[in-house]
């Protein structure tokens, strides 16, 4: 081991959270192998690593001349697993990039989702502009152990990675959902062989939602998930007519927005929008391993 690094990961590193989905930020392009993967799962642990959803990796990428600047955006799941996208870890790139001067304010992100255009604000809200088009899936059957709890059927869809989105029965609030007994079945289904994100929606009033998300690669609950939000927010356009752009209610009590125009079962021009807030910059030491 060298000086500047640990595990095989740069010592420095950025804690960043948006909407209340928490990563753990590294400058640099990262080889990831088995001792990277485990020093990646070792430090996501709460309670005896830093604690985070996941690992973002953050590097200046050359840009054709006049074109907005660009960065490459590896990302990986808490449990050391490669993930092709994270919105909500996208969105902290980007103000990461701004911020370490990498970056204006307009700025394009490579991820393994494809490139994806963000503007930064100065008060650290970050829009994202999705690849397009998103294509709502087939829908397949629940599993609910209470046989009451959710609508008997998930619609299928991807927004860079796999998502099911679940309404919750009527006269049953998101809020009181047992989402550690629903999300692991519904999260390996055996309809979607890379597994999926589940995430669960109560309808409010108005262009409103509010999602709770059940995360492969975290196996567990999150506070949020920024593509999970889009998806929720593209099948309540198209099944329960919610007309864009939709605000949606995550668990940790801040809103994330998205826009979008439905075409049938496409959603054309998505932009996904909230909050990326750096909460401190850190050193790793020897011990957090």
């Amino acid at each position: 081991m060298t000086g500047a690094t640990i595990g095989g990961l740069n010592r420095s590193f950025w804690k960043m959270a948006g909407a209340g989905n928490d990563f753990l930020v590294f400058p640099g392009a990262p080889t990831v192998g088995a001792r990277e993967a485990e020093t990646i799962r070792r430090l996501c642990r709460r309670g005896t690593g830093v604690g985070a959803d996941g690992v973002l990796f953050v590097t200046e990428k050359e840009a054709p001349a006049g074109a907005r600047p660009e960065v490459k955006v590896d990302y990986f799941n808490a449990d050391g697993g490669r993930a092709r996208f994270c919105a909500n870890g996208t969105r902290c790139a980007a103000r990461f990039a701004v911020l370490r001067g990498l970056a204006a304010d307009e700025l394009v992100l490579h991820t393994g989702w494809g490139p994806i255009a963000a503007t930064v604000r100065p008060d650290g809200n970050v829009t994202l502009r999705l690849p397009e088009p998103i294509a709502l899936g087939a829908d397949v059957p629940t599993f609910d152990p209470a046989g009451r709890q959710v609508e008997p059927r998930a619609a299928s869809v991807t927004v860079g990675v796999p998502h099911l989105v679940v309404f919750c029965a009527e006269g049953v609030e998101v809020e009181t959902l047992d989402v550690a007994a629903l999300g692991p079945p519904l999260r390996r289904h055996p309809a979607l062989p890379e597994g999926a994100n589940v995430n669960f929606v109560s309808v409010r009033g108005g262009s409103r939602l509010s999602v709770r998300t059940f995360e492969r690669g975290v196996e567990a609950e999150t506070l949020s998930c920024g593509s999970g939000v889009v998806a929720a927010a593209a099948v309540a356009a198209a099944e329960r007519g919610l007309v864009p752009p939709v605000a949606v209610a995550t668990r940790s009590g801040s809103a994330l927005v998205v826009d979008l125009r439905l075409e049938g079962s496409l959603a054309h021009d998505v932009t996904l929008t909230g909050d990326a807030r750096l909460v401190f910059e850190g050193l790793l030491k020897e011990e957090a391993l």
